[in-house]
């Protein structure tokens, strides 16, 4: 099909200590003979300067090279991917009109990253993510900070206060036993070189990052956050929560709490200025998202001072995957189809983890329930001689199920992050939020409109305006004031992975635009008059191109108050397995499609 045809190609790599870009262009032809290969014929190398030089060691790499072996497998199938990419670019099209050539061998090559490492272990993937560690840029100043444990003490007893003895069951494992063994939360603080600005005035900018909960680092989203800053002149202060599986919920939500904590009570004696909650924007991406939701109501519930408002992007609120979109948008997003999953692990083992000591009777029970269940499926820890819980069970969330027992009436767990049990708790998928997410400050919501996590902000926002409300609706308290904004064509989380495009450029210069007006910084002149409306409700939509328009009419067209009920019915829904059969059933029907 591709005889005769000829064209251009170009490759990029980056030193990312010294900072030099180096452009490969190389003219590429097909011969009509199909027993003849493609010939590649180089024509250009630029090299450019992209950044100042760097005065670190040069001898440290993007990536760590004790795991090269784990790269070189996956990269060899990445550059496969990449070359499928072109193809199906300019043969079938992308799988969103709009992308370009490269957003469309980004998109590919993200997506086949996740699928292959599925053979990995979640230690090696993890292992692998944390070495995404991108460089600060020379015109931003970088200082690091530890917060104490005693405030990691401080947060988990306001959230022990929170829990009902039901939710604390619900939860699985003793996460009060940990607080004191675990490593202290690190972060960094990132602002303009010579920012000449009172730090008591500057807005500050609450980052959790993304990575479903088990993966990444702050380092990942420096680029992003230098963005950040660029446009609106804030101060970022991001942390390294710690990751599911070996730290599930509420870990990531203690420590985030605790950092907030941090910001707005200082510790004594240390030099430190307390942060203005007034000043504070709690921001993340994806699982990022989902803990600043969390974070919101964990803050509210306890009675604590408000932030002036929190930017969720692409939040993962609903770790039960109920909403239409998880399964419409299921080939225009780079997330796995049914969710991730890994090799068997020592990670996976969930019975190492503290136990409440009235569960531990229970837990045996069902340990011994599992090893004797004869389900095909079973999976076992490699043998460790020096690992006393060698021989307990060993899952996957979306993977493999191991059920309680031989009837498999339901699977055992399928998120890394909570066990099914609490998926339903508000704090881990606030979506489910008792008070129906009212009584939080100002959001901005930004979404794609082709990612499979789509409705979820949709039913946040509506959710949280009151805009369908139901009989007891006094009760929530006042509705929050909350701008959804919906970009065309977008994957998720397209603000980090499509940093090139006219959608993110809108994207991050709104955030930007919200932050100035919600936290009322002098740092913040927005030019172009006034971003929030005045309503309680504001839905936009973003073309490819990077043009804004009012979408709320069209939007409640489409989700109406039948749409809405349904919604909740979904929702409702009592079995994890019903969903994910579902999810799984769609998908093996659009592959059937393709053939």
């Amino acid at each position: 099909m591709l005889s005769g045809l000829s064209g251009t190609i170009a490759t990029v790599s980056l030193d990312t200590e010294g900072f030099y870009l180096a452009v490969n262009q190389y003219d590429l032809h097909f011969p009509k003979s199909t027993s003849e290969l493609p010939q590649f014929t180089k024509t250009l190398t630029t090299n450019a300067l992209v950044r100042h030089k760097s005065t670190a060691p040069r001898n440290r790499s993007l990536f760590m090279l004790k795991d090269y072996k784990l790269w070189a497998g996956l990269l060899y199938t990445m550059n496969i991917t990449a070359f499928n990419a072109i193809y199906g670019h300019y043969i079938t099209g992308p799988a969103a009109k709009s992308w370009s050539l490269f957003s469309d061998i980004t998109f590919n090559t993200v997506h086949s990253f996740i699928n292959r490492s599925s053979s990995l272990t979640v230690e090696d993937v993890q292992r692998l993510s944390m070495a995404f560690k991108f460089p600060v840029s020379p015109f931003l100043k970088r200082t690091k900070f530890t917060v104490p444990n005693e405030y990691r003490k401080r947060a988990g007893d306001l959230l022990e206060s929170l829990f009902s003895d039901e939710e604390q069951q619900r939860i699985g494992w003793d996460w009060r036993k940990k607080r004191d063994t675990d490593t202290e939360i690190t972060g960094e603080w990132l602002q303009r070189v010579g920012n000449p600005l009172d730090p008591c005035k500057e807005s500050v900018v609450l980052y959790l990052h993304g990575g479903a909960y088990y993966l990444c680092n702050y380092e990942m989203y420096r680029p992003f956050l230098t963005k950040l800053i660029k446009y609106s002149n804030c101060r970022t202060c991001s942390i390294n929560y710690r990751l599911a599986p070996q730290n599930p919920f509420p870990a990531a939500l203690e420590d985030a709490l605790a950092t907030y904590l941090y910001l707005t009570q200082p510790p004594e004696g240390e030099g430190l200025l307390p942060t203005d909650p007034k000043k504070i924007v709690i921001s993340g991406d994806s699982a990022g998202g989902g803990l600043t939701m969390a974070l919101l109501l964990a803050i509210r519930d306890a009675g604590l001072p408000l932030p002036a408002g929190a930017m969720p992007m692409c939040p993962w609120v609903d770790l039960t995957h109920s909403l239409p979109s998880i399964l419409l948008n299921m080939m225009t997003d780079f997330l796995p189809a049914v969710g991730f999953k890994h090799a068997p692990s020592p990670a996976l083992d969930y019975a190492q983890l503290p136990q409440r000591q009235q569960d531990t009777k229970m837990l045996e029970e069902a340990s011994k329930k599992a090893k004797e269940a004869k389900d095909k499926h079973k999976l076992t820890i490699p043998e460790d001689e020096d690992d006393a819980t060698q021989h307990r069970e060993s899952i996957g969330p979306f993977g493999i199920p191991v059920p309680h027992t031989d009837d498999d009436n339901d699977m055992y767990r399928v998120q890394f992050y909570a066990p099914n049990e609490a998926l339903k708790l508000p704090m881990v998928s606030p979506i489910f939020d008792r008070r129906r997410l009212r009584g939080l400050p100002p959001l901005l919501i930004q979404c794609g409109k082709s990612e499979r996590l789509r409705d979820e902000s949709i039913y946040l926002t509506l959710q949280g305006t009151g805009t369908f409300p139901d009989k007891n609706d006094k009760q929530y308290g006042k509705s929050t004031k909350i701008t959804l904004e919906i970009f065309v064509d977008q994957p998720h989380v397209f603000q980090v992975m499509f940093m090139w495009t006219k959608p993110t450029k809108r994207a991050v210069r709104n955030l930007a635009a919200f932050l100035a007006e919600v936290t009322g910084s002098p740092a913040n002149v927005r030019k172009g008059g006034k971003y929030l409306s005045d309503q309680l409700l504001s839905v936009k939509e973003i073309s490819p191109r990077g043009e804004m328009v009012d979408a709320k009419t069209r939007l409640l067209e489409e989700v109406n108050e039948d749409t809405w009920n349904k919604w909740n019915t979904r929702l409702a829904r009592p079995s994890i397995k019903e969903r994910i059969d579902e999810v799984r059933a769609y998908y093996h029907q659009l592959i059937d499609q393709k053939t």
